[in-house]
């Protein structure tokens, strides 16, 4: 429950039921300093004194605190949701009840307490195939009326969605070449009036790159001429936490990292009588800054001279905001009318959600240290 508001009296067994009973059933016991995770020296509820007089109005509109465990232990993905951990019964080190050391349980029902999702590790997502709407973190559902929920983001805390996988470049059976997925979302909130206080890194997972294009050609001949074909290279996986995948291709793409996106793949390339070309369409760099792949090149003996020729065209780079977009194939040479496919690059995923919220709910969001990346007002959470 929540203590009598300024105005009403408040009786000593009132604090003893919200608080628990301390040693000596003493009101100067209840000044305590604690730390838990990155948050030190904690009162028993802000503007309960630490130190000096403390009288029984202090305690008007005070609640029970209970911190939510995102901070112990090694960088972990797309970890149970807070409301679980809340659930969890006592010693199973998911929640900490800010007393001064004496026992007090968390209540069954979380209305009237103030529950604090304290994040003060690294903490990723869920990469494969995976919608835009998973998240690293997320509230969960069932919180009940008049529960006051806060995030609060640790200097030593970062919450990454996962980076998009690359699309696969072009083939004979699929000329175009496959988009790169998007990155999914760092923190999903899923309980009205929520407030997120961000002193870390709360970003969504960039997307990958985009496939190259395929490039099938018939040499130009007085009656039916040879064929010469290619396959795109694959789009790099987009750099979030874990990294998305890279594409398949004529050369795969490289996997992206908590820190990099990875490189696109480069284009193939294929010839007939030295003079006609097909060459795929490098694969896209994933976001963030992977470097978009080669479009195909030729190496072959002309007049006993080995030579190479690069004629097709590059993927782009993958930036802050999304995967490059494949290249499409090209060709070089005079050709037929027949026997003639371009397949386009496909296009780069774009950056997932710093922050999603389930439709038609209020959330508070105060950016300390300007550590949030990407857009916050993403509807949908899974």
């Amino acid at each position: 429950m929540v203590l009598p508001t300024s105005g009403n009296s408040i009786k000593f067994s009132e604090i003893e039921t919200e608080f628990g009973q301390n040693t000596d059933r003493d009101l100067g016991e209840y000044r305590i300093s604690q730390t838990v995770g990155g948050l030190t020296n904690q009162p028993l509820d802000a503007g309960v004194p630490q130190s000096g007089t403390i009288k029984f109005s202090d305690f008007h509109s005070k609640r029970l605190n209970v911190i939510i465990d995102y901070h112990s232990g090694e960088t972990e993905n797309r970890p149970t949701v807070a409301k679980t951990r809340y659930d969890a019964a006592a010693g199973t080190a998911t929640h900490t009840v800010l007393t001064g050391g004496w026992y007090k349980e968390r209540p069954t029902n979380s209305g009237g307490t103030k529950t604090r999702i304290h994040v003060n590790k690294t903490i990723g997502s869920s990469t494969g195939g995976t919608s835009e709407s998973h998240c690293a973190v997320r509230t969960g559902t069932g919180w009940n009326s008049g529960t006051v929920l806060t995030v609060e983001v640790g200097s030593s805390g970062a919450l990454y969605g996962a980076g998009g996988d690359g699309g696969n470049g072009g083939t004979g059976s699929g000329a175009n070449g496959g988009a790169g997925e998007e990155g999914n979302s760092g923190l999903g909130i899923q309980y009205d009036g929520t407030t997120v206080i961000n002193n870390g890194i709360i970003s969504g997972g960039y997307g990958g790159g985009g496939g190259g294009g395929y490039r099938k050609v018939e040499r130009e001949e007085n009656f039916g001429g040879p064929v010469a074909a290619a396959n795109g290279g694959g789009g790099g996986g987009g750099q979030g936490l874990p990294g998305g995948s890279g594409g398949s291709g004529s050369s795969g793409g490289s996997a992206g990292s908590a820190s990099n996106g990875g490189n696109g793949g480069n284009g193939g390339g294929d010839e007939t009588r030295e003079d006609t070309f097909a060459w795929g369409g490098g694969g896209g760099g994933g976001g963030s800054n992977g470097e978009g792949g080669e479009g195909g090149c030729v190496t072959h003996s002309v007049g006993g001279t080995t030579q190479t020729d690069c004629g097709g065209n590059n993927g782009e780079d993958g930036t802050s905001s999304k995967g490059g977009d494949g290249a499409d194939g090209k060709h070089g040479g005079s050709i037929e009318s027949e026997n003639n496919v371009t397949g386009e690059g496909g296009l780069g995923g774009g950056l997932g959600a710093a922050i999603r919220r389930t439709s038609g709910i209020t959330v508070n969001i105060t950016d300390n240290v300007s550590g949030i990346n990407g857009a916050t007002d993403a509807t949908t959470v899974s």
